[in-house]
This record gives structure tokens, sequence and C-alpha cells, in this order.
């Protein structure tokens, strides 16, 4: 939601109040997310390597390679339409685009691919070691990465050492709270992050060439409607052909019918 948030301001235009948002989570946003996707770690890791790394390639990886080409595309598109150049480094932003909003599936892949020989205890450590090590690197892709790769490592540490210290009654309280849309959007975070800027941009333009250019109003257009496709796109993936846009189709799932897919949507959740 935090990432929605930002993108909105940067497509629809200034507003104070998002703005005073923005810059408030901007130095706990990406950390934040990142320490959730460690959280999980430990949980993957128990299925066995092969398990683990099969199953973020076509969780995490996939939705990586298809949502990078769409956007690329759309990019492109867009480009010559109105008549500029396209990018003389077209093949590199294919395989990765750092100025791109994809890059997290990336690192996230990259760090459950480098964590998964690791024992817990050089996890533990390498955590912390690493937001300080980034801290001391200049700004840019090397920071960020390193940085980034800290704090999955001490969401990892998180899960495993505090997360079953909690006090029951504690958990108990927490079990109890209606989380809602926010637990309804974090099951299938990866459908809502891969496809919400690249909506955005177009529900934006559609409003702007309607004539309605003020922020206050294009900037829930660009907040609600990404949110909205998202949410119809969780209901599609009962359908291979648009489960197929957030997870690798496994061989056997082409056999069937539409109504076996359906059968087995529940599962979705736990495949993001």
């Amino acid at each position: 939601m935090a990432v929605v948030l930002f993108h909105a301001e940067l497509v629809a235009g200034p507003l104070l109040w998002l703005s005073a948002i923005n810059q408030e989570l901007a130095h706990v946003r990406m950390p934040l997310l990142m320490g959730l996707s460690g959280l999980l770690l430990a949980r993957s890791l128990a299925k066995g390597p092969r398990r683990h790394l099969v199953g973020k390639a076509r969780a995490v990886l996939w939705p990586y390679a298809v949502w990078a080409s769409l956007d690329l595309a759309q990019v492109c598109v867009h480009l010559l339409a109105t008549g500029e150049p396209l990018p003389s480094d077209l093949a590199r932003l294919a395989v990765y685009n750092p100025s791109g909003y994809l890059w997290f599936l990336a690192f996230l892949f990259c760090y459950h691919v480098l964590a998964t020989p690791l024992p817990p205890w050089l996890r533990s450590a390498g955590g912390p070691a690493l937001v300080l090590l980034g801290g001391t690197l200049a700004p840019g892709d090397l920071h960020r990465f390193v940085t980034l790769a800290g704090w999955f490592l001490v969401g990892d540490l998180l899960g495993r050492v505090v997360g079953p210290r909690v006090p029951g009654v504690v958990t108990d309280l927490v079990g109890r709270i209606r989380w809602g849309i926010l637990a309804a959007v974090g099951r299938q975070s990866v459908v809502y992050y891969a496809c919400h800027l690249v909506v955005m941009v177009h529900a934006v333009r559609l409003v702007h060439q309607a004539g309605v250019t003020e922020p206050r109003l294009a900037v829930p257009v660009a907040v609600v409607v990404p949110l909205a496709v998202g949410a119809l796109l969780v209901r599609l993936r009962r359908h291979r052909w648009a489960d197929a846009l957030f997870v690798w189709p496994r061989v056997d799932s082409t056999a069937g019918t539409e109504q076996s897919g359906a059968a087995v949507a529940p599962a979705a959740p736990s495949r993001t």
C-alpha cells in the first residue's frame, strides 16, 4: 500500500498531505517490505533447497519476467506513438531495469537464492551486518542491494527467533483483529505489486486526456483503479490464463477443465 501511494504521487501529481506521508515512509517502505518477505524464508527453506528454489522461480522470478516484459513493451509503444527514440540499451532493460518498479522482485529472488545454502546462525549474523555495511556504501544499486539483503535476513531472524517467543496472549489478540482488506491484499501481494504501476499510468493518462489534471482528483484514481484491477485479477486467478501472469503454470495444470482450475483457487495465496 505504501508503494502504491508513492507511485500515485509520482504519476498523478503532488499533494501536500501525500508528500508528507511519502516522506515519512521513505526510509521504512522498502526495508519493511523486504523484512516482511524475510519472515517467510525459514518456512520455505524447510521444504528443502530444491523445492524452495523451484517455488521462488515459479512465484517470484516468473511474475518478474512477465510484468517486466509487459512494462517495457508499454513504454516502447508509448515512445513509438510519440515519435521518441527507443532506449539504446533495450536488451539490458529487458533483463533488469534499475529505474523500473519491479526491481524488488528481482532482488527478492536473488536473496532467496543466496540465502539457501546459509545455515541459520550465519543468516542471523548476516542480517544486521549487511544493514550496517550498506550504510557505509554510496547511494546506488549496490547500496540498495546490500542494505535490503540485510533487512531480508533481519526479517528471517525475527521470524525464527522472536516469533516463537511472542507471548500467547499477544498472538491471540492479533489473531482476533479483523485485518480485512489489508489481509486480503497481503495474501496476494505479488498480484497488486506486479500490476499496479502499469494500470496506474494508463488510468491517469486517460483521466488527463479527459481534461482532469487536478491532483486532488487524479490521485484517488491513481490509487483506487490499480487496487480494483488487482482485486479483479485475484478473482480471475481461478482461470489458468490469469494465474499464469503471476506464477509459472505447473505441467499438470494444463490437464483438466477451467472448473478444475477453480477448485484449486483457494491455494493461490500460499503460492505467492
